[in-house]
């Protein structure tokens, strides 16, 4: 079952290190048109241009709305949820206490004002500053601001947010997430990358045509095709294209923004419902 229990710092910054490296590679950095000098990064657009942004961002308040209700149609009962965030912050290399301040900025933003307590990483040419915890109680939360040298003209110094935890109030809980991880990134004006996922059960083993035939009620409900899957005895996981969905990433020359998994486990006797946007990460 995928977790993000934040319990091992070292695991968590080659995960968010890799999941820089496959969004780049993938999507090939999507926000880097908005890349600016030195100092905060800005959305400057107008006319079309602008008119896009908003819609975009108008419509990934959607997509929890949207997820719900694939989810139920894929008839698995929803035990946790989890929403990731990503974006660089602007185009510098900082040094260890610009960062700080900024981690401030951020812990103040997501409602965790007077946080000190940071993990620290100085490297030549990285600089990192990390914080996990709880957000309200059942909610882990793990973040970092992290500083490359090199990766840009000067540098790339980018925020980064998982939160997960078990479900209370759904999707609305969920939006609230949403917003609180925009506002950490809004001083900035930046619109973070999000990914989503929701886990959920389905009692016992399915027989691979029932695995096909929820997996396909949840891609129905988001009216997605199929782009590619990956089958073997115990997972089914297929990757898909929904035009209901506002982001998406490019896969082999195609737009990918809804990934449904479901895998057995043996250990327990059930069978996982995974659904992501745009893709599922971590393990599952």
């Amino acid at each position: 079952m995928r977790r993000f229990l934040f319990n091992s710092l070292p695991f968590q910054f080659k995960i968010v290190l890799l999941i820089l490296f496959l969004v780049s590679f993938i999507g090939g950095l999507a926000l880097a048109g908005h890349l600016l000098l030195p100092g905060p990064r800005q959305l400057l657009a107008s006319g079309k241009n602008a008119t896009s942004i908003r819609q975009a961002v108008d419509g990934e308040n959607q997509v929890p709305h949207l997820l719900f209700n694939a989810f139920i149609a894929g008839g698995a009962r929803l035990d946790t949820m989890a929403l990731e965030a990503w974006g660089s912050l602007n185009s510098t290399f900082m040094d260890s206490e610009a960062l700080r301040d900024l981690a401030g900025r951020a812990a103040t933003a997501l409602g965790l004002e007077g946080i000190t307590n940071f993990t620290r990483q100085d490297d030549a040419g990285f600089h990192a500053l990390y914080w996990q915890g709880e957000l309200q109680p059942g909610v882990a939360l793990f973040f970092s601001l992290q500083s490359l040298a090199g990766t840009g003209e000067g540098g790339e110094t980018y925020l980064l947010i998982n939160l997960e935890g078990r479900p209370r109030e759904g999707e609305r809980e969920i939006l609230a997430w949403q917003e609180r991880v925009k506002a950490a990134f809004r001083s900035w004006q930046v619109e973070p990358h999000l990914t989503y996922t929701l886990t959920g059960v389905i009692p016992g083993k399915l027989s691979p045509a029932e695995r096909e035939q929820r997996a396909r009620a949840v891609l129905d409900a988001l009216k997605a095709e199929k782009v590619e899957g990956v089958e073997d005895g115990e997972l089914l996981s297929i990757s898909a294209y929904s035009p209901r969905l506002p982001r998406s990433l490019e896969v082999a020359g195609r737009p990918v923004n809804a990934n449904v998994a479901l895998r057995y486990h043996a250990a327990d006797g059930n069978t996982y419902m995974y659904l992501g946007s745009p893709l599922l990460g971590g393990e599952y």
